[in-house]
């Protein structure tokens, strides 16, 4: 029987490694499962030029762009394990009446995920306790702290942009290290925020924040959402931890921060475009350059949401998602 001739449902399936047996499973049920791990985008779009698919499962590191979904004639269905969904021509997707199945808008879902803000709270931890410094010079038989001198949360004021299921639970992180709390949301938030948590204006949390974190969802209009003018308001000697996207962040406004003194501090786990990176680096960006250098910048490649419970619950959570669609 030729599988690519019967009138089956085609899923072809890239990440195949971070999906149970069992669900998996499910959708040999009654499709045809095809299942590959391809490095680069070129294997991808080498194999879609030969292969039709109604159902692709993707993945962060590939990008399902115009130039490759027109290779698909058939294709009705897109699967995303992700929030973010840059990684995918929506407009393309839109016009060709192809479904985005994917996390975003599943609130009550996404509050048991955690891995992202676990993340976001150890990179803070990490960079003011001067962790990799310390470690580097153990590693070199180096036994001193004088130059290691660490700042501290207790009683600092941290500035949350972006108040939904990520932002709330750094607030509660912050709260328990007997921080100051500001929150700032385009949305109006005022009935959900919570004790020891104050609601104020985007101005007032930039000018007042010791640390500021980013927590804001991919849209074009965010796109260099903390540009020159968004930095100059800050505190002198402010902390940015950004775990939302990197294109929300002018890196060369960022750069130019970090060599004046502004901004003292920058973690960071997601860079601009890295959404379809996957493997080496395509570019150095000029923020890694300065980081190789300087002592004052961690970057973590994209993992914050990659937990071991977060990927099973968000894998089970999409299949059964997508299952549950084309029941219907």
């Amino acid at each position: 029987m030729d599988l690519w001739k019967e009138r089956i449902m085609r899923i072809l399936h890239l990440e195949p490694y971070n999906y149970s047996k069992e669900k998996l499973s499910s959708l040999r049920k009654d499709c045809f499962l095809q299942e590959e791990n391809f490095k680069i985008q070129e294997e991808l779009q080498l194999h879609l030029k030969n292969y039709q698919y109604d159902v692709i499962f993707t993945r962060l590191g590939l990008s399902l762009d115009k130039q490759i979904l027109s290779l698909q004639r058939e294709l009705k269905y897109v699967v995303t394990p992700t929030t973010g969904l840059n990684h995918i021509d929506l407009n393309y997707c839109n016009d060709n009446k192809i479904k985005v199945v994917s996390l975003k808008g599943e609130i009550e879902f996404l509050t048991t995920v955690k891995s992202t803000a676990e993340h976001t709270w150890a990179l803070l931890l990490t960079l003011i306790r001067n962790i990799p410094v310390a470690f580097q010079q153990v590693k070199n038989d180096i036994w001193e702290r004088h130059q290691l001198m660490a700042d501290e949360l207790d009683g600092k004021t941290i500035g949350i942009i972006g108040y939904g299921r990520l932002g709330k639970i750094i607030a509660r992180y912050a709260k328990a290290f007997d921080m100051s709390v500001l929150v700032n949301d385009t949305r109006e938030i005022e009935d959900e925020v919570k004790e020891g948590e104050k609601n104020v204006s985007l101005e007032v949390l930039l000018r007042n924040s010791d640390i500021i974190c980013l927590m804001i969802t991919y849209e074009e209009r965010n796109i260099n959402f903390l540009d020159y003018s968004k930095i100059q308001m800050m505190k002198d000697q402010v902390i940015l931890i950004n775990t939302s996207r990197g294109e929300m962040v002018n890196e060369d406004a960022l750069i130019q921060a970090l060599k004046s003194k502004k901004i003292s501090g920058v973690a960071t786990d997601v860079l601009k475009n890295d959404s379809i990176w996957n493997g080496k680096l395509p570019i150095v960006p000029e923020i890694i350059k300065y980081a190789k250098k300087n002592d004052n910048v961690i970057i973590t490649p994209h993992m914050g949401g990659y937990g071991k419970v977060s990927i099973k619950k968000t894998r089970d959570f999409i299949t059964d998602k997508f299952l549950n669609q084309i029941e219907k």
